[in-house]
C-alpha cells in the first residue's frame, strides 16, 4: 500500500510514498470508498438476489472459460489465470467469472450456450446476454460487496472493452468506464511501476492493459489520453518487454498507435495537417513479431493483432479530406494512398478467413476500412476504381452486419453503409430511366443489365467494368434523394478516419435497429 513517507529515510527518486505490508495495519488504498448507506440498503438485496446469480450453468462456464483463455486472455491478460482455473464462489470470483463470460460471449461460437441461471433455461440473444452480465457487474460495483480496488480496475477494463450501449445516449459509456479504471490505477500509484508484491506480474499486466485501453479509447472515441508517459514512474518499454509474448506484441502495436495519436492532437499537429500531409511509417509486422518473441503464438491470435496493426496503418496517414482547400493544394506522398488501400484490403480479407478473436478493435478496424472505401467510391474519377471501391464497401457492410449481433457500433455503421448503398441504387435507377434506351438485347440474353450489375457488385472479386463504363460520366451521388442527408453521412464516415474529432455514433443510433 502507498502511504506518504514519514520516516527519516528518503524514498526513492520519483516515488510518492513507500510500499507497506498489509500487516502494518495502516489504511489501505486497495479499499474503495464505501457507497452512501442509503444506496447500499437499497441495492444490496437486489444485487444479492439478481446480480450474483447472473452466471451460466457450471458445465457451460467451462466452455466460456476455454474460449476466453484461448482467444482473449493472451491479448488482454486482465483476469488472473488462477481465477480461470479455480472453483471459488465468493463475490469477487463470481464477478471475475461474469467478466470472462461477458468477453467470451462475444464469440459467435458461443451462441448455443448463452444462458444464465437467473434467467431460467431460455437461450438468450447475444445482446440480452451481454446486457444482463454487464448490468449485473456494474450494479455489484456500486455496492459495498466488493471493496478491492484492483478487482474494480479489472472489472472496469473488461466492461470498457465489452459493454455495449443500449441506446444512443450510452454511446460513450465504454469510454467512461475506461476513465474510471484509470482513476483507480492512479489512486493506487500503479503508474509508478515501483512496488514489490506477490502478484507483481499481475499488477504489471493490469497497468499495461489499462495503458493500452487508454490509447484504444483515444482512437475509437477521439478522447485525450489520460495516462501520459511523463507521469509513468519507470521505464514503460522495460515493463512491456517483460510481458508474455502475445501481450507484448499487442502492446508494441499500441505503442505505435500512441505515436499516431500525436498526428491528431490540436495545436501544432492540427495546423500541420492543414498545410502538409502528416504520416508515420510503421515497421514491418513480421519484425515486430520477432522482436516480441511471438513466433510461437497461435496464428489466429497473430491474425487478430495483425488486423489491429492494419487499423493503425490506416490511421497513420492523416490526409486532408477530399474536396477541401488543403486537399486541392497538397499532394499525398506516393505511398499514403497505397498504404491505406492495402491495409483496408488486408482487414477485409482477414476477418472471414483467419478465425479472429471477437475483440472490439476488430469491428473498429472494419469500420475504418469501410471509410477508406467510401472515400475512394465517392471521390475517385476513374469508373473502374469507383466500381472496385463500391464492391469493397458493400463487403465491409456485410462484415459489420455480422459483428452487429455483438457490437453496437458495428451495427450502427453497417446500417449507415447499407442506407448509402440503397440510396445509390435508387439514384442509379433514376439515371438509367432518364438515359437514352440502350441498344436492343439479343433475345437469348436472359439477364437484365441491372441484375447483372448487382450480381457483379455482390461478388467479392468480380466486377463487370463494361457495365460501369456505360455510365462513367454520370454522378450517382449528385442524384441521391435530397431528403437523405448525404452531407451528414459523409461527415460521419470521414470523421471516422480523423480521431482528432469527437464522433458520437449515438447520433446515428436509428441505424442500429
Amino acid at each position: 500500500m502507498f502511504l506518504e513517507a514519514t520516516t527519516t529515510t528518503a524514498p526513492q527518486k520519483g516515488d510518492v510514498g513507500i510500499w507497506l505490508s498489509a500487516a502494518s495495519g495502516q489504511p489501505s488504498q486497495f479499499i474503495t470508498a464505501r457507497p452512501p448507506a442509503v444506496m447500499d440498503r437499497f441495492l444490496l438485496p437486489f444485487v444479492r438476489e439478481h446480480c450474483l446469480s447472473a452466471l451460466p450453468p457450471d458445465d457451460a462456464f467451462w466452455r466460456f472459460r476455454d474460449v476466453f483463455a484461448q482467444k482473449i486472455h493472451p491479448i488482454f491478460p486482465v483476469v488472473p489465470e488462477a481465477v480461470l482455473n479455480g472453483r471459488f464462489l465468493n463475490p469477487c470470483h463470481v464477478v471475475l467469472r461474469q467478466l470472462v463470460c461477458l468477453a467470451a460471449g462475444a464469440d459467435p461460437d458461443m451462441a448455443p450456450h448463452l444462458r444464465l441461471q437467473n434467467r431460467g433455461a431460455a437461450l438468450l440473444s447475444p445482446h440480452d446476454f451481454s446486457q444482463a452480465l454487464s448490468s449485473a457487474v456494474r450494479a455489484i460495483l456500486e455496492t459495498s460487496i466488493i471493496t478491492d480496488r484492483v478487482l474494480h480496475i479489472q472489472a472496469l477494463v473488461m466492461l470498457s472493452l465489452f459493454t455495449q450501449p443500449t441506446c444512443p445516449e450510452e454511446a460513450d459509456l465504454p469510454a467512461q468506464l475506461g476513465g474510471r479504471a484509470i482513476h483507480h490505477i492512479q489512486t493506487l500509484g500503479l503508474h509508478l511501476l515501483r512496488y514489490d508484491a506477490p502478484n507483481c506480474d499481475d499488477l504489471n499486466n493490469l497497468f499495461c492493459a489499462v495503458w493500452a485501453l487508454d490509447r484504444l479509447n483515444a482512437a475509437v472515441y477521439a478522447r485525450p489520453c489520460l495516462i501520459h508517459e511523463r507521469d509513468i514512474g519507470a521505464d514503460l518499454d522495460a515493463c512491456i518487454r517483460k510481458r508474455p509474448p502475445c501481450f507484448r506484441l499487442f502492446l508494441s502495436v499500441v505503442q505505435w498507435l500512441d505515436q499516431v495519436v500525436e498526428l491528431y492532437r490540436p495545436g501544432p499537429s492540427a495546423e500541420a495537417g492543414l498545410e502538409k500531409i502528416s504520416y508515420i511509417d510503421l515497421p514491418v509486422l513480421e519484425a515486430m513479431i520477432v522482436h516480441a518473441d511471438a513466433l510461437a503464438v497461435p496464428s489466429p491470435l497473430i491474425a487478430t493483432i495483425e488486423t489491429f496493426y492494419h487499423a493503425v496503418i490506416i490511421l497513420s496517414c492523416r490526409l486532408p479530406r477530399p474536396g477541401t482547400v488543403p486537399a486541392a493544394s497538397t499532394l499525398p506522398p506516393p505511398s499514403a494512398n497505397a498504404r491505406r488501400s492495402l491495409a483496408a484490403e488486408r482487414i477485409a480479407c482477414a476477418v472471414p478467413r483467419d478465425h479472429l478473436s471477437s475483440v472490439p478493435f476488430v469491428p473498429y478496424a472494419v469500420s475504418l476500412a469501410l471509410s477508406v472505401e467510401y472515400r475512394k467510391m465517392r471521390h475517385s474519377r476513374l469508373p473502374m476504381f469507383r466500381a472496385r471501391a463500391m464492391n469493397a464497401f458493400r463487403r465491409n457492410c456485410e462484415l459489420l452486419r455480422r459483428f452487429g449481433t455483438h457490437f453496437w457500433s458495428a451495427r450502427v455503421v453497417a446500417g449507415l453503409g447499407e442506407r448509402v448503398l440503397k440510396e445509390m441504387e435508387r439514384a442509379a435507377t433514376t439515371l438509367a430511366r432518364d438515359a437514352s434506351p440502350p441498344p436492343a438485347r439479343p433475345p437469348d440474353d436472359p439477364t437484365p443489365p441491372t441484375l447483372a450489375m448487382n450480381s457483379a457488385l455482390a461478388m467479392d472479386n468480380s466486377v463487370d467494368f463494361s457495365l460501369i463504363d456505360a455510365v462513367s460520366g454520370q454522378d450517382v451521388f449528385g442524384h441521391i434523394d435530397p431528403s437523405f442527408d448525404l452531407d451528414a453521412v459523409e461527415d460521419a464516415l470521414e470523421a471516422n478516419l480523423d480521431i482528432g474529432l469527437p464522433l458520437n455514433w449515438g447520433d446515428w443510433g436509428q441505424f442500429a435497429a
